[in-house]
């Protein structure tokens, strides 16, 4: 499998920077009790140190929203994942618990306050590029469609199944998922050491707690 970004992208946003797991044979649980626990102090946490009127002035998300901003996407209308989550526990609405992997996304997005992608990667067809002008929709995991020509994608052989915005129901990840791919969407301000130390941790979040073996990490710039 290949990852890379396409060469559109340099026009919209020269800087564009991802971080990138693959995980194999993780066993995906439902809510173990000590991650649940950890993943509520850390909302409970968020929710003191962060207040809805200056969330958008935190420097990672205001980078995240300057990429937005550059490919002429409406940040009103989409938030970025992290933004949606951190934005969820400020409102006190909490986060859904759907299974231990997605806990650890949601969790690292809320600490980092990046974008993190997670796929099964059993699900993806083919070499991924991320690109932008990809024609047709991708089918979000609220099962609404989302327009492809606007803002990049990850694209494999099947079509669009993620962004910083948007993943695709075809390539969720449940209980029954056995390799992963983890994408952070890095925003122009992360330097690269950060950004190892981003996937570093995370890395190590999935393998105490759903175990498997770390076929690659990397980065990729444009």
């Amino acid at each position: 499998m290949k990852f890379d970004i396409h060469d559109n992208v340099k026009t919209v946003n020269p800087k564009c920077t991802l971080g990138y797991l693959v995980i194999r044979n993780i066993v995906v649980h439902g809510t173990p009790p000590s991650l649940a626990q950890e993943f509520f102090h850390l909302q409970v946490e968020a929710a003191k140190f962060y207040n809805i009127e200056e969330l958008m002035d935190i420097p990672p998300i205001l980078g995240v929203r300057s990429i937005y901003k550059k490919v002429e996407f409406n940040p009103l209308r989409h938030n970025a994942f992290s933004e949606g989550v951190v934005r969820r526990v400020i409102q006190r609405k909490g986060s859904d618990y759907v299974n231990s992997a997605v806990m650890i996304n949601q969790y690292c997005a809320i600490k980092f306050l990046l974008p993190f992608g997670l796929y099964d990667l059993d699900k993806i067809d083919g070499d991924i590029r991320y690109e932008l002008g990809v024609k047709g929709v991708l089918v979000n995991l609220d099962g609404n469609p989302v327009a492809g020509d606007e803002i990049p994608f990850l694209v494999d052989a099947k079509g669009a199944f993620g962004n910083f915005s948007s993943d695709a129901f075809r390539t969720k990840v449940t209980l029954a998922t056995r390799n992963i791919l983890v994408v952070v969407y890095a925003d122009e301000e992360v330097e690269t050491d950060e950004l190892n130390n981003i996937l570093d941790f995370t890395k190590n979040m999935i393998l105490c707690n759903d175990g498997g073996t770390v076929e690659k990490q990397g980065i990729i710039k444009v």
